[in-house]
């Protein structure tokens, strides 16, 4: 028997966009702190493609629960609409919350929405969560007691209970996932440590707020947590702190740090992200991140315009994101995600030719570990840009979000550019980058792929370059079969190791008819020497070096040819450095 059931549904969007179908964390601390007053409550995630409605009656019925809480965000909402008409229909009595992000930002507007709904947290759910399970009869009256809540009165007035008090946030333990998930495929890897910002940017709820309102966990707390995380990972070593401002505190970051290298030797791959202005005041603590584990950072770059970060207050200044980046890279973390958005804030054709430019040049600046990505912007409920569009050069076409995922369908336009210019637009940024990409894959080192693939092989994390290399034959064929299959790279063999190994092309040779050609990074078409073109055909995995050697010793092209067996071998250090060759010992 169940005292309560919540449930998250993930959206998805077929050929276009899947957004990752993984548990919201703050269920989970729903549950765990419901626990403390051994109230039994279980969570559940669906995908909305799904057949959820029988599945989560069944739930309901059989575990004789009475009260259904739903995460809301502006992907989920009209789905949650309407699921909840055939569930209230087909359970009278169910007792019905809703919150999350479109809840907190406009309580009275997710309401009337899904107005099935009997009540709406608004912030923090703990404690709220609770109240509603210790009361017995949930009437308006008894309603009315409870700080953080919305309804409607029996007149269809809207009520709202008032702001919780902020508390300490060690007063709500770290959920244990597996007491209270309802799926076999829980994910364990995201961790928050803290909860609020430091910043008011005006694209986000942290927008509106009038003073700081960020408070940190312990560090003993984060430890303990990251130890039981790290003991449920299944087939994977990474872990994510979702934090806004991770290192926002350096000695807690350093003492975070510390434990994962003195417990864990530094190998657990870890994801944070970070606020430009905090990072360039902390860099000294680059080195010792990158030693405990640090493969990944997030950026908010948003824009390569002064006058738009200037609006969105930013507080950044575009050459310290540049400064930033360069240091990230010399401290050697194989992933900087930046993100921008294309057709926000005073947006013109101009401002995004500037966005262009910076997003190209931190890929310059990092080649191989910058990864360039964009979104539009997306008018959130109970944001700055939100409530006052026209204070930000934009009009706000679609305020329900119902065109398609957010960030990727434009929902406002600008004095300058429709909405159909600001779609253009996305596509030309990301075709640019694909570009940059492909330009630059031809001048990253073996070793700088190599890294990437060994992080898709250890995270599963799969970064730009890692699949703009997936892209190209023979470099995907080259360190898959050295990763996955152990073949060999000719810089690991001697003339002496090599005589017995068996060389194997990574793609087949291509011909205009009359000549074969080499294909390097999948658009090159390179015309061999007599000598080149004969040593790639023969490398086919039938013969092995001395096989080749002797064979073309004896041919009438090169029998009088000195020094075969060494331009041979040189030859195949130059198909190494171009990827297309790799080598399997014949015994």
């Amino acid at each position: 028997m169940y005292d309560a059931l919540l449930v998250h549904i993930s959206t998805s969007y077929i050929h276009q966009y899947v957004r990752s179908a993984e548990p919201q964390l703050g269920q989970f601390y729903i549950a765990e702190y419901a626990a403390t007053e051994n109230y039994t409550v279980k969570v559940k995630k669906y995908s909305s493609h799904e057949p959820i409605l029988n599945s989560l009656i069944d739930i309901l019925e059989s575990n004789y629960c009475k009260i259904l809480g739903f995460y809301v965000d502006s992907e989920n909402l009209w789905i949650i609409r309407r699921i909840l008409y055939d569930v209230k229909r087909t359970i009278r009595d169910l007792f019905v919350v809703i919150g999350g992000p479109q809840v907190t930002g406009d309580a009275k507007l997710a309401l009337k929405r899904i107005p099935f709904a009997d009540c709406a947290i608004v912030g923090e759910g703990e404690r709220p969560f609770l109240d509603l399970l210790k009361t017995s009869k949930k009437g308006k009256t008894e309603l009315s007691k409870i700080k953080g809540l919305a309804y409607h009165d029996e007149n269809g007035n809207f009520v709202y209970t008032g702001s919780q008090a902020l508390v300490d946030i060690d007063t709500y333990p770290y959920p244990r996932r597996e007491r209270y998930s309802l799926d076999a495929d829980i994910i364990f890897d995201q961790i928050s440590t803290g909860r609020g910002c430091v910043g008011k940017c005006a694209f986000c709820f942290e927008g509106n707020k009038t003073e700081n309102n960020l408070r940190l966990r312990s560090v003993n707390s984060v430890i303990n947590e990251i130890d039981y995380v790290i003991s449920h990972l299944k087939n994977q070593n990474y872990i994510s702190f979702l934090d806004d401002t991770f290192i926002i505190n350096p000695s807690r970051t350093k003492t975070i740090c510390n434990h994962l290298i003195n417990k864990y030797n530094g190998n657990i791959g870890w994801f944070c992200e970070a606020r430009v202005d905090i990072l360039q005041r902390n860099l000294n603590l680059l080195p010792l991140m990158k030693k405990a584990g640090l493969i990944r950072v997030q950026l908010g770059g948003e824009s390569g315009s002064q006058l738009i970060l200037d609006a969105y207050r930013k507080h950044m200044k575009t050459e310290e994101l540049k400064d930033v980046v360069m240091e990230l890279y010399d401290a050697g973390v194989p992933s900087i995600y930046v993100n921008f958005i294309i057709g926000g804030a005073f947006e013109t054709i101009e401002t995004f030719n500037q966005t262009l430019e910076l997003a190209m040049s931190l890929i310059e600046i990092a080649p191989g570990c910058t990864e360039v990505g964009c979104s539009l912007l997306s008018p959130y409920v109970g944001t700055p840009m939100r409530q006052n569009p026209s204070s930000y050069g934009i009009t706000i076409i679609d305020p329900d979000l119902v065109r398609g995922p957010d960030g990727f369908m434009p929902f406002i336009r600008t004095k300058s550019l429709t909405e159909q210019k600001i779609l253009q637009l996305r596509y030309i940024f990301e075709e640019e980058i694909r570009k940059k990409r492909v330009q630059v894959i031809k001048k990253l080192s073996k070793q700088c792929l190599y890294n990437h693939y060994m992080l898709f092989r250890k995270y599963t994390m799969a970064t730009d370059w890692y699949n703009q290399s997936q892209d190209i034959e023979s470099t995907k064929n080259y360190f898959e079969s050295i990763i996955d299959f152990n073949f060999s790279s000719i810089e690991n063999l001697t003339l002496d190791d090599i005589q017995m190994c068996i060389p194997y092309r990574t793609c087949q040779p291509v011909s205009d008819g009359e000549c074969y050609y080499r294909v390097v990074y999948g658009d090159e078409y390179k015309q061999n020497s007599k000598l080149q073109e004969a040593v790639f055909l023969m490398s086919s995995g039938k013969l092995c070096f001395c096989e080749i050697v002797s064979i073309l010793k004896r041919s009438e092209d090169f029998c009088n040819e000195c020094g075969i067996e060494e331009k041979i071998y040189s030859i195949y250090q130059g198909f190494d450095k171009e990827f297309l060759v790799v080598w399997k010992c014949a015994f």
